[in-house]
């Protein structure tokens, strides 16, 4: 006879469901209030902080509604070949009647496109030549095509739309078609590094300049992620215990970070058990262990200057542009504003109650763990 598994009920690797997320409820009416009401929206929010969930349950909401949704995910696109590919896989979603819709549409268009059957990356190993800029600016006509057949219209989430600007001149080649869809599709524009959103949507030199409505993805309420993590905790016989209160005050309304810790605490509560502090030390020691490459390798891609200013917010307790400060980090004072603004360009440092804080606890801790170690090389923006 099999015995049921005891399965930890926390996944931090990769987005949630829509349904397991957590207090975005307000979000997710605001979104699906401006797709409904035929407003495109850009949503910035550092990487790991749910905005792929959030996004999906915008969608699901959405399809819900009669419309057509398509979640594209941008991330690390590197040619126009790519975007179309990409473009092609978030149609896959689609289901029933829409779906059948879109697949004779393709087949009318003969441009290589499809929903199964290795679809355009297919076309593009018998044809490595094939003109992808022509096949992107029509399949960017799709939803206009399913308006103008049955008056279905479409929610259409570009995911790291940031990432477009590593392929030459494609946020143009996509607004040039977009731009005239607004009685058809509805846009989301999703991306984790908020100066380059900035740029791609604020700077009158980039072509989709006042495309979408802002909107800024915050922590989650400490209260919500411990009513969560408590009742999973409770649902599988075990409680949260005295290891409750530092685990909100560590990962702090990190979505992602609230979940792994929450993961490796479970593990080490047996049922019928209450987690205590010794549990979340050795949660903590565990996620720390594990989460060291990622560290390392965030730490590698920082300028000498911002791991400089990212250790004197994770260490030094002297005013951030204080002379102590910069003495201690290695730093010019007239450069630490320079690397502080680059940080939170790429949401490596949020502000928190008007102070900037470090985005990633993990991060935070990693960089605590080393000490005041020199941070190598001289200043580099003096």
């Amino acid at each position: 006879m099999s015995v049921a598994r005891d399965l930890n009920p926390f996944r931090f690797s990769g987005p949630l469901p829509p349904e397991e997320m957590i207090d975005r409820d307000p979000e997710a009416d605001d979104l699906l209030a401006l797709a409904q009401g035929g407003h495109s929206f850009r949503l910035v929010g550092p990487r790991r902080y749910g905005k792929t969930t959030l996004l999906r349950r915008v969608l699901a909401s959405a399809e819900q509604q009669g419309m057509a949704t398509v979640l594209v995910d941008l991330q690390d696109v590197l040619s126009i070949a790519e975007i179309v590919v990409r473009i092609e896989r978030g149609y896959e979603r689609l289901k029933g009647p829409v779906r059948s819709r879109v697949e004779n549409l393709f087949r009318t268009w003969n441009i290589g496109l499809s929903l199964g059957g290795g679809g355009f990356t297919a076309t593009l190993q018998r044809n490595p030549n094939v003109d992808a800029e022509s096949v992107l600016l029509r399949l960017l006509e799709l939803p206009v095509a399913l308006f103008d057949r049955d008056g279905t219209p479409s929610l259409v989430a570009f995911d790291e739309i940031q990432d477009v600007l590593a392929v030459t001149g494609a946020d143009g080649k996509i607004r040039s078609v977009i731009q005239h869809q607004t009685h058809a599709a509805t846009y989301a524009f999703a991306g984790s590094a908020p100066g380059v959103m900035q740029q791609l949507f604020a700077d009158p030199k980039r072509p989709l300049l006042d495309q979408a409505v802002p909107r800024n993805l915050a922590p989650l309420p400490l209260d919500a992620v411990g009513d969560y993590v408590s009742s999973r905790f409770g649902q599988s016989g075990r409680d949260t215990g005295s290891a409750l209160a530092p685990l909100l005050e560590f990962t702090r309304g990190h979505p992602q970070r609230s979940m792994m810790l929450a993961h490796y605490l479970w593990a080490r509560t047996p049922r019928g058990a209450a987690a205590d502090e010794g549990a979340w030390v050795s949660a903590l020691d565990q996620a720390a262990i594990d989460a060291g490459p990622l560290m390392r390798a965030i730490w590698r891609a920082l300028t000498a200057n911002e791991r400089r200013v990212a250790r004197a917010l994770a260490v030094v307790s002297t005013p951030l542009y204080s002379e102590d400060t910069a003495t201690v980090v290695g730093i010019k004072r007239s450069s630490i504003g320079k690397a502080l603004e680059s940080l939170v360009d790429n949401a490596d440092v949020i502000h928190d109650e008007d102070r900037p804080r470090l985005t990633d606890p993990m991060f935070e801790h990693w960089l605590q763990a080393q000490g005041l170690t020199p941070a190598g090389g001289e200043d580099d923006d003096g």
